[in-house]
């Protein structure tokens, strides 16, 4: 059973949630609220993945809460990746894309290929779930 103080933390880090767009990186009092509730209950799993870590507590009774920890981008997408990565995830095609962005299929596959090298995906699934909030 949840202390007092994790059921706190707990409910800290929900509504942070919310404010958590894509691209973004959680922030400092987020990575803070996490390390408080590592150390005040137990995590059921710990995950490492290319894109961050995912951390699974148990709460009270059945309850469970999911954190996810974003790796930072090794170098930020620039507009034309952020636009390209932004359609893929909307479940475009390259040639839609290429058109939609008035550029060559080739150009969008170059794109394709720094989005993936520089948010550590190999998938558009795995891209969807690295930008998703």
């Amino acid at each position: 059973m949840a202390t007092p103080k994790t059921a706190d933390l707990a409910a800290q880090l929900r509504a942070l949630a919310p404010m958590r767009r894509r691209r973004a990186v959680p922030s400092a009092d987020a990575a803070a609220l996490l390390a408080q509730l590592l150390g005040t209950t137990r995590a059921v799993e710990i995950e490492d993945r290319p894109g961050g870590i995912t951390f699974r507590f148990a709460l009270d009774g059945d309850e469970r809460l999911t954190c996810r920890l974003h790796h930072a981008s090794p170098a930020p997408l620039t507009a034309a990746e952020a636009a390209v990565a932004e359609l893929l995830c909307d479940g475009r095609t390259l040639a839609q894309i290429a058109r939609l962005r008035e550029v060559s299929v080739n150009t969008i596959k170059s794109q394709v290929r720094q989005v993936f090298r520089k948010l550590e995906v190999d998938s558009r699934v795995a891209l969807v779930r690295r930008l998703a909030p």
